[in-house]
């Protein structure tokens, strides 16, 4: 009986000695990888979250382009577009909301009206009724600065402007720009771009990024322009 009892004991003790240390790095392992998957799950929800807020504030910006009275003498940049199949050429009068993580950047007089009349930013009234003077003057008028949202001219003298509508995502994309282009007829076109290159000096060509942002305003068949922004037929 005390035999019987000592073997009963001893067959307790070496059911109740717990994991082996291959089998606890073996359920460490496991926890690594479900918790790596489950981290990069939360990563891409979170850049899915900002890449939407961009999306959002990029179609406003677009509508507000689309809906102004851009002047028969818009002061644009000169840009030519020629179709790679037909090889015609065309001529626009280009501007531009360029968009990065610190700053909002309007071409020129009409650009940055479009974007104070639809109050995506705001300046004093003395600021946007010079701009609205001298719209249509070559010679652009800029403020001493700051005022409101405006901070500063840029060196290739455009409005720069800093809100919320600065860039969010992370990943996807570090810039996205808005592009109107204005025909001989007074035709007005839109385009979008995007890109996560490093931009070292001028316009880096980021063609998959800015196709992926020109559909996610439903800008589609983007065409590459020489300068490497983006023209649709919108």
């Amino acid at each position: 009986m005390i035999k019987c009892v000592n073997e009963m004991k001893k067959k307790n003790r070496n059911q109740n000695k717990g994991y082996t240390l291959v089998e606890l790095i073996i359920i460490i392992a496991i926890l690594a990888v479900l918790a790596a998957a489950v981290a990069l799950s939360v990563i891409k929800y979170i850049e899915d979250a900002r890449q939407a807020k961009d999306v959002y504030h990029a179609s406003i910006i677009k509508d507000a382009l689309n809906v102004y009275p851009f002047p028969s003498d818009f002061q644009g940049r000169p840009v030519t577009y020629t179709d790679p199949v037909t090889h015609i050429s065309e001529t626009y009068e280009r501007g531009w909301v360029y968009v990065d993580k610190d700053e909002i950047r309007c071409s020129d007089q009409s650009t940055a009206l479009a974007m104070i009349y639809a109050g995506l930013v705001h300046v004093s009234p003395e600021f946007e009724e010079n701009l609205k003077e001298n719209e249509e003057d070559p010679h652009k008028w800029f403020p001493s600065g700051p005022d409101g949202d405006y901070i500063r001219r840029t060196n290739i003298d455009e409005y720069a402007f800093k809100n919320d509508l600065t860039v969010h995502a992370k990943r996807t994309w570090n810039t996205y720009q808005l592009d109107v282009y204005v025909d001989s007829a007074g035709n007005v076109h839109l385009g979008a771009s995007a890109s996560n290159a490093i931009r070292t000096q001028g316009h880096a060509k980021d063609e998959q990024t800015a196709r992926l942002f020109a559909s996610k305003l439903g800008l589609y068949d983007a065409k590459i322009t020489p300068l490497g922004e983006q023209y649709t037929g919108h």
